[in-house]
């Protein structure tokens, strides 16, 4: 078990959720949620999948997957760059033989037309399937951003001909800088899914809160939620904030989907899983002191991920032409 784990692992007294189950759980089984407009329904506790790829053993890593799967996690989520590339090919090697029984979901920082199709098909190829269940444009930054996204031979266009050709079920959109940019580009597609930073000190930091600012709109427009950086990348815990119980039941306690959690071993998947599977409702009251706790926090230093770079695209890569 890694250090902060094992340092801070601890369920909260009176921890829960704050919205119905979609359907009911057996018990020890893990909660699932509609996934916005989807027909979809996603287990609460999901996997992440930067840890498992960063993993030197590769049947370490293989052997927590797979024991996510055998406790009920059905939604696997990923990306295409770096460690993430890693964890496909390891999702593809440990999931192939259930791939009609989960769902995955993986992301592209491209924004060109052909630089995001390699992506989608390497993708695809890493990960041993015909189709994703969940293609998300990744880490939306600025207005500047949004425009390559759209723009001509852009991102969304390539997303649109992958839907035609039945490689991508759904579309989703992520950010984790700014709030308001991730409301901006909601209103401009009809997207089925948002992944955001949503976490005890997301909900104090009244400046710039997902929670407060891109939540509701979401909600509202019934799309599905995935909240990530629930214990704000380990930095709650290590400053002593919140345990890792109360970080996860924060979480679940918020109006959203799934919530993807990162894992190293199988004792961190089945610490979580215990977790899940007795969670209850926490009340307004018991949120509000979550969020009071944190509310004196230093947000620049806990939430850096927040303060948005301004470079000029036009000669980063990944926003170059055809």
């Amino acid at each position: 078990m890694s250090k902060s784990r094992r340092d801070f692992v601890k369920t909260a007294a009176g921890m829960g959720l704050a919205a119905s189950l979609s359907s009911a759980a057996a018990a020890g089984s893990i909660p699932r949620r509609k996934f916005g407009k989807t027909g979809l329904e996603l287990s609460l506790m999901s996997l992440g999948g930067g840890r498992v790829g960063t993993l030197l053993d590769t049947k370490q890593a293989l052997d927590t997957i797979r024991r996510c799967y055998d406790l009920g996690v059905n939604y696997f989520d990923t990306a295409s760059a770096g460690a993430y590339g890693i964890s496909q090919l390891r999702y593809g090697a440990a999931l192939a033989d259930v791939r009609d029984k989960i769902i995955i979901g993986t992301k592209t920082r491209h924004r060109t037309f052909a630089h995001s199709e390699l992506d989608l098909n390497q993708s695809l190829s890493n990960m041993k399937t015909d189709y994703l269940d969940l293609y998300q444009v990744h880490n939306v930054m600025h207005e500047e951003d949004i425009n390559f996204i759209f723009g001509p031979r852009g991102v969304m266009e390539m997303i649109e001909k992958a839907k035609k050709a039945g490689k991508i079920r759904f579309v989703g959109v992520t950010g984790h800088m700014n709030p308001h940019v991730l409301v901006k580009i909601l209103g401009m597609y009809d997207f089925d899914a948002v992944l955001m930073p949503l976490s005890i000190s997301d909900g104090a930091n009244r400046a710039f809160s997902f929670e407060r600012i891109t939540l509701p709109v979401a909600v509202k427009m019934g799309i599905g939620v995935i909240a990530m950086k629930v214990t704000g990348n380990a930095g709650l815990l290590n400053n002593r904030v919140a345990t890792v119980g109360e970080c996860l039941n924060y979480a679940w306690s918020l109006p959203i989907s799934t919530s993807i959690l990162g894992c190293r071993t199988v004792e961190e998947v089945e610490t979580d899983h215990r977790l899940v599977t007795t969670a209850k409702k926490l009340t307004p009251t018991q949120m509000s002191e979550f969020r009071k706790k944190a509310s004196n926090v230093d947000f620049a230093k806990l939430e850096p991920w927040k303060t948005p770079p301004a470079p000029a695209l036009a000669g980063v890569r990944r926003y170059l032409g055809d």
